[in-house]
């Protein structure tokens, strides 16, 4: 997918998580662009799952 500029759109993530791995999780999610400053971002989900 490409944006023009001004352009949003949603990203969605889904997780599978198990019952060992409750707690606190920090993962991070790279995104590729177009943009020649910026080529690539990263976004960080911070979670405390409890199962």
């Amino acid at each position: 997918m490409t944006l023009k500029p001004g352009q949003t759109t949603t990203l969605s993530m889904q997780f599978m998580m198990h019952g060992d791995m409750g707690g606190k999780h920090h993962f991070r999610v790279h995104v590729k662009t177009n943009d020649p400053t910026q080529q690539e971002r990263t976004f960080d989900v911070i979670s405390n799952w409890v199962p």
